[in-house]
This record gives structure tokens, sequence and C-alpha cells, in this order.
């Protein structure tokens, strides 16, 4: 039986949010989608509630999406940015910044943090007039560290800067609360840690964004099964086991290579020699993981592959104690 330890890409879906989506389908079957749908009006007006109260805002501020980067280039494309800097932090999604590197503003990598004892006086000193936007995972993807948002949300800038915020890692395994935050907008995904289904995340935008670009949320057409299984997904307790820590911890008494991380990413270096020879061995043993790049998925971050390939493992609630063993077996043989 494979061995699923990939949350950080998509963590499997919760058994009652598959029955919720089945059932839904189902009812269309026997009375048509017009008809299904207007049964679950009520439950349908209330996913973006549910959305609203998990990241503390309103739901007049939020609405439902399929993905991250959907709100997020709409956003970001409508701020005026001619003759401005946009700031990024250095673990940025690489998608996010390509997409910022077309849209005409001066692109600017913010200096990296030391995230045991982060100091963000180098960041306050970039902030001044110029400044478009600051855009900023709560967790980054390859490793899983989480950015000190409430303190950057703290930091002074221009009233016509906006704090956009990533929660694509974040939401379902750290808390969000956009008032603690103190930004202008976030974005995130509820297939990861969440467990809804594929084509499922949400978003929430502030007065002055919205004041800033005209840009709303608007209430999302959506598939009806999915719109209902989000919504039980959202009303998940947020519990990712607590298999992490035994799984980096046990890794590193075995004289593994562990990136730094500080969330349900556990992340290895392996040597170049050796990399086929695990790749291999962890298909035989259907143990999934992934493979991250990080010139890819984190270009502006100091990580590279010049050391060796990373491997990242992110087990969720639904492992058990055995499989973290048989990777690390795997691994360490």
């Amino acid at each position: 039986m494979a061995v699923y330890l990939n949350a950080c890409g998509h963590g499997l879906s919760d058994p009652a949010v598959l029955r919720r989506m089945a059932a839904h389908l189902a009812r269309e079957v026997e009375v048509g989608e017009m008809q299904a749908a207007e049964e679950v009006a009520d439950e349908r007006n209330a996913v973006r509630e549910t959305a609203a109260r998990l990241v503390g805002g309103n739901h007049e501020q939020t609405g439902l999406c399929s993905t991250t980067g959907d709100p997020w280039r709409a956003l970001t494309s409508r701020i005026p940015m001619a003759g401005k800097r946009v700031l990024v932090a250095p673990h940025e999604w690489g998608d996010n910044i390509r997409h910022l590197g077309a849209l005409g503003g001066q692109v600017e990598i913010l200096p990296p943090l030391n995230f045991d004892a982060p100091d963000l006086s180098d960041w306050q000193a970039r902030i001044d007039g110029d400044v478009a936007a600051i855009c900023v995972p709560m967790v980054t993807s390859v490793t899983g560290l989480r950015y000190p948002v409430e303190a950057i949300g703290a930091l002074e800038r221009p009233d016509d800067a906006l704090f956009i915020v990533d929660t694509a890692q974040a939401l379902g395994q750290v808390q969000v609360n956009v008032e603690k935050i103190r930004c202008d907008a976030l974005c995130g995904t509820t297939r990861k840690w969440m467990r809804g289904p594929h084509g499922t995340g949400l978003y929430w935008i502030g007065e002055r964004a919205t004041a800033m670009t005209g840009l709303t949320a608007d209430e999302a057409q959506t598939n009806v099964s999915l719109l209902l299984a989000q919504g039980v997904a959202l009303k998940l307790s947020g519990d990712t086991g607590d298999l992490t820590s035994t799984l980096r911890e046990g890794l590193r008494a075995r004289g593994v290579k562990v990136l730094q991380g500080s969330t349900g990413a556990v992340t290895i270096r392996v040597q170049h020699d050796r990399a086929s020879g695990l790749q291999r061995a962890l298909a035989e043993a259907g143990i999934v993981g992934k493979w991250p790049n990080p010139m890819v998925d984190e270009p502006a971050s100091e990580l590279t592959l010049d050391d060796g390939l990373l491997f990242r493992l992110s087990p969720h609630v639904y492992n058990i104690e055995d499989e973290i063993e048989r990777a690390m077996a795997v691994i360490t043989r």
C-alpha cells in the first residue's frame, strides 16, 4: 500500500468531503442540476461565511476561488506600478515573482531573515514612498518556514503600499487572522492542509486594496459539488497530526541532512550520486513525496541543487507512525 506524504502538494481529502461531493452529484442525476442547486442554496451561501471565519474576516470581503494564483494575479495586475517598486520576500512563490516581473514595476528581493530570531530592520529601511506592494508567503513551499507575517504587517508603510500574503501552505496548519496580520489581501488554497477537493481556494480583500484596485470579493461561479465539499473541509478542525516532528527528528538522529523548517514540511538534502537510487527505492516502496526544484518554486531564495537534490515529505492526520518508520527506513538504507 502506498505511503502518501505529500500534503504540501495536495492533502488527501477527508472522507466527509468526498461523501458530500458524491451525494450532491447523485442528487443531480436524480432531479437535475438546477433543482439540486436550489435545494442546497442555504448550504452554498454558508460556505463563504465559514471561509471568512477561518481567516478572521467578514464574508463581504472574503471570496471563493479555484486556485491561490487566480485572485493573487487579479489583484496584483490592478496595482499601479509605473515608477514603483514591489518588495518581495526571498521565498515568494516563483510564479508570483514571474508575474510581477511582467507588470512594469521594479521587483526587489528583500534581505533573507534569520528565522530563529528575525530582524526586520533591513526590511523597514527598504520601505519608502515608491513602494507599491510587499509580497510575502506565510509559510514557504520548499521547506515549510513560517514567515513572521504579524511583525511584517506592523512595519510602517505608505498608505498606498499594499501588503499581500500568500497563505497556500498556511491554511489548515497554522492560524490565519487578517486582523493580526494586518495585511491588505491574502490568498490561499483549501486542497492542501485543509483537505478540500482540487479546484478550491479562498481569498480576502481589505478596504484599502479594494479602493486602490477596484477588486472585490464577489461570489464565484463554481461547480456546486466542489463548493459543498469545500464547505465541509473548511469546518474541519485543522489538525495535521503529530508525525512531522517524529519524522524530522528521526531523520536527523539517523544522520540525514534535514533543512530548517518549522511547519509540516520535512525536506532533506540528497547527494547527487544517491538521488536516482533513492528515487527507485521510494517508488518500489510506494512512498509518495515531492522533489521540489527551488530554482523554479522559490527562485529568489538561497536554495539551490548544487549540493544535492531536495526531497520533501509532508505527513498529515491520515498518516500513521508505521508509515513514517517505513519512509525513514528506505531513506536511511
